[in-house]
């Protein structure tokens, strides 16, 4: 079950800060019966994307300004540092780790939102509800095939 939960968290986060901004990449998770040891989370290295990439790939979608990229890339780059950080602690409980992965993307998300035009705003809802809809079939599909 750990292993799920880490798997999850890392591909939720994977989802969330880059991939959904980049049309037609998708990130291949960790096989779910295979535990994720701390060493092996995400560096920016092959791993997630720089804070600077997620954000020019938000920019496409939402047009942002030279203000807003500059305002919203030290965001990313908090969350992911929260994230990693999150995903490399071994002492929590899985539900517990859940939960404030959950905050770290809300807080970060009220941020952004703060920066973005209502237009934006929409925009991004949509990008997020596009993202929820990806993690769900890929839950559906990891758990079809771990029956098997």
């Amino acid at each position: 079950m750990k292993s799920n939960f880490l798997s999850a968290a890392c591909l939720a986060f994977v989802v969330t800060s880059g991939a959904p901004y980049a049309v037609g990449q998708q990130p291949t998770p960790p096989p779910a019966n295979q535990p994720i040891p701390s060493e092996s989370v995400p560096t920016t290295a092959g791993g997630w994307p720089t804070p600077e990439e997620t954000v020019t790939r938000m920019s496409s979608k939402l047009n942002l300004t030279d203000d807003q990229k500059a305002r919203i890339t030290p965001i990313i780059a908090d969350r992911q540092t929260q994230m990693r950080a999150l995903m490399a602690d071994t002492s929590g409980r899985r539900l517990q780790k859940a939960r404030k992965a959950k905050s770290i993307m809300s807080d970060s998300d009220k941020k952004i939102e703060a920066i973005l035009t209502n237009d934006q705003k929409k925009t991004y809802a949509q990008m997020k509800e596009q993202t929820k809809e990806q993690l769900k079939a890929r839950r559906q599909q990891n758990a079809g095939s771990n029956m098997q």
